[in-house]
C-alpha cells in the first residue's frame, strides 16, 4: 500500500445526482446505485487515474484478468447511507480486496488520507509479508481485514514481481564483474528500478527489496565508482523510497 492523492470528482457526480442517487440507495440497499450508467464510466476512470489504476489496498493491476475495478466505500455504505456516492469515500479496488473487507468498521488504513509506510512494514524473515507497526494497532486492522497477508492470491503475486527484476540484477551485476561497465547496463538498471516506482503493482513491495538488494547496492557502488551514477538513476531511487517499507 502506498500514499494516494485524491483528485478532482468527475463533473458527472453533480450534488444532484448524489442527492438522488442516494435516496434511491436509501430506498433500496440492493441497488448498485454507484454503478449508474450516468457516472460509472467517468467515476472508475477518475478512481483509476488517481491510484496508478491499481486496487490501492493489494496494489494488484486492475482490468486485467480477473482483477475487476470495483468500487469500495471506505465507512460502509450499510452503516454509511449518506456517503453511498460521497467521492471522498469511494476507493477503487480488486474484487477480493472489497470483498475481504467487507462491512468491517474498524479503523484502518486510508491511503489518501494516510502515510501507509507509518502504519505498515515488511518482516524480515518473510520479506512480502506485511506487519502492522504502530502502537494503536491500525495497520494489523487493515492487514487482517482486508487479507493483505492471504498467500496465494497477494503474497504469491508480490514474490513473483520481485524475484524477476532480482534475478535481472543478478545478471547485472554478473556482467559487470566480467565485462567492466557499459552504458546499456544503466539503461537496464533504471528499466528495472522504473518497475518498483509507484505507477507499477506491488510497488512498495518492490521498492522495499530493491533498495536493500545486496546486487543493487553492489551495482550502485560500482556505478558511482565510475562517475556512471546519473542524475536520473538518483530521481528514480528517490521516488522509490518516498513508497519502500521498513522491515521489521
Amino acid at each position: 500500500m502506498i500514499k494516494l492523492e485524491r483528485g478532482a470528482c468527475p463533473k458527472e457526480l453533480t450534488g444532484e445526482v448524489c442527492e438522488e442517487l442516494t435516496r434511491m440507495y436509501k430506498e433500496n440497499k440492493e441497488r448498485d446505485v454507484w454503478n449508474s450508467p450516468n457516472i460509472k464510466k467517468s467515476l472508475k476512470a477518475a478512481l483509476l487515474d488517481m491510484s496508478h489504476k491499481k486496487c490501492v489496498y493489494c496494489e494488484c493491476e486492475l482490468n486485467i484478468e480477473s482483477k475487476d475495478v470495483t468500487i469500495d466505500h471506505f465507512l460502509p455504505k450499510s452503516t454509511n447511507p449518506d456517503k453511498v456516492v460521497q467521492w471522498t469515500n469511494l476507493l477503487p479496488s480488486c474484487l477480493r480486496c472489497n470483498r475481504a473487507k467487507g462491512d468491517y468498521e474498524g479503523r484502518i488504513v486510508n491511503p489518501f488520507e494516510d502515510i501507509p509506510k507509518e502504519y505498515i512494514a515488511l518482516s524480515v524473515q518473510n520479506r512480502y509479508r506485511l506487519e502492522g507497526i504502530d502502537i494503536t494497532g491500525i495497520g494489523k486492522n487493515t492487514i487482517v481485514s482486508i487479507n493483505l497477508n492471504d498467500i496465494q492470491r497477494v503474497m504469491v503475486p508480490r514474490m513473483a514481481e520481485w524475484e524477476e527484476i532480482h534475478q535481472r540484477l543478478v545478471d547485472i551485476s554478473e556482467d559487470l564483474n566480467e565485462y567492466g561497465y557499459k552504458e546499456r547496463y544503466r539503461k537496464r538498471l533504471e528499466i528495472l528500478m522504473g518497475k518498483c516506482t509507484a505507477d507499477n503493482p506491488y510497488a512498495a513491495v518492490k521498492a522495499s527489496n530493491m533498495l536493500e538488494d545486496r546486487c543493487y547496492l553492489s551495482i550502485k557502488k560500482s556505478m558511482k565508482e565510475n562517475g556512471k551514477w546519473t542524475y536520473r538513476l538518483e530521481e528514480v531511487e528517490n521516488e522509490m523510497k518516498q513508497i519502500a517499507l521498513q522491515f521489521v
